[in-house]
Order: C-alpha cells, then sequence, then structure tokens
C-alpha cells in the first residue's frame, strides 16, 4: 500500500462463512464438532479454515455449489480453499 490507493479487501461476514464451511465439511461428510472434539481439528486449524474462507471471495460460487447438492458430495468443490484439509479430516 505504498501509493496509499489500495483499499484491503474486508473479510465476509463471520456467520455467513461459519454455515459455508460447515455445509460443505457436511456435504462431504465431515462431522466439523466432531473433529474438534476428536482432537483431529485444533481450535486454530478451524479458525484458519473460517479466515481462509471468509478471505477467498467464492461465497457466491460456494452457495451455488451446495444448492447443488442432491446428497452426500465426494469432495469440496475445486475452488475451495478448505478442499484439501476436508480431503483429510474425511479419513
Amino acid at each position: 500500500m505504498k501509493d496509499g490507493n489500495t483499499k484491503p479487501i474486508p473479510a465476509g461476514d463471520i456467520y455467513r462463512h461459519m454455515w459455508l464451511t460447515s455445509s460443505v465439511a457436511k456435504a462431504v461428510g465431515v462431522d466439523l464438532g466432531a473433529a474438534r472434539a476428536e482432537g483431529t481439528l485444533a481450535a486454530s486449524d478451524y479458525s484458519r479454515m473460517l479466515t481462509n474462507c471468509r478471505n477467498a471471495g467464492c461465497d457466491k460460487s460456494c452457495a451455488l455449489w451446495l444448492s447443488q447438492q442432491n446428497g452426500p458430495s465426494s469432495s469440496a468443490p475445486e475452488f475451495c480453499v478448505n478442499g484439501a484439509l476436508l480431503t483429510q479430516l474425511k479419513r
């Protein structure tokens, strides 16, 4: 931001992205609450998931993907910034 013309893009609404993150996780067969309780998902990793989702800028595409799911999905959408971690948690 040397020239002063660049403004940071605000992160998305935390509650919307909590819903998107948990909904995508559920769609691929991952229970984030259980993963937290079992210790397979650290609080810092969950927080990072939400932050990554909030900053990704794909919330509309994500909501559309979720609306098109008629049952369990084998994987998160390609554009999902949390896809790799969700795949790990699924194992």
